[in-house]
């Protein structure tokens, strides 16, 4: 009877941790640099991505200088992937941008002002991909719950 008592909380307490956990990411902003700490900042729109072994190279036509000395473009590197801190611009897209030895990444403080047809798309698709994960993680867990239970009021009692 201890047995089952303890079978039954267990099941209730560690259920709903797949559904309150928060997804992990392997980028971890430990130092967000950003306006204080950038050595380049500026208004402007990216006018080309080439993407090259790992690193992406963003040219940028500059509109306005925030901080540091700029021309009328500028070329940045950032990763290729947000998972090692990577920022994803879009051509066409018009940004604030914060760099700091010619580099940017998703821990720069950096704005999408403008947002491009593609990046709007890739919000929308991001945010329906996290809402089915969500409720098919939920259905799993409540469908634990309920075979756990079921499984616990079934077994026979012993006196």
């Amino acid at each position: 009877m201890i047995v089952r008592r303890f079978l039954i909380l267990l099941l209730f307490v560690l259920a709903p941790l797949p559904v309150a956990a928060s997804p992990a990411w392997a980028c971890s902003c430990a130092a967000n640099t950003g306006l204080d700490e950038a050595e380049l900042a500026f208004v402007g729109v990216a006018e080309a991505v080439r993407e090259s072994k790992g690193v992406n190279r963003v040219v940028f036509g500059v509109e306005s200088v925030i901080k540091g000395d700029a021309s009328t473009e500028v070329s940045l590197t950032t990763s290729d992937n947000e998972a090692s801190c990577g920022y994803r611009f879009d051509e066409g897209g018009r940004y604030r941008v914060y760099a700091v030895a010619g580099e940017t990444s998703l821990c720069s403080g950096n704005e999408l002002l403008t947002p491009t047809p593609a990046s709007t798309a890739r919000a929308e698709r991001v945010s329906t991909e996290r809402t089915t994960i969500f409720w098919t993680g939920s259905g799993i867990v409540l469908l634990m719950v309920v075979a756990g239970l079921t499984w616990l009021f079934r077994q026979p009692r012993q006196h």
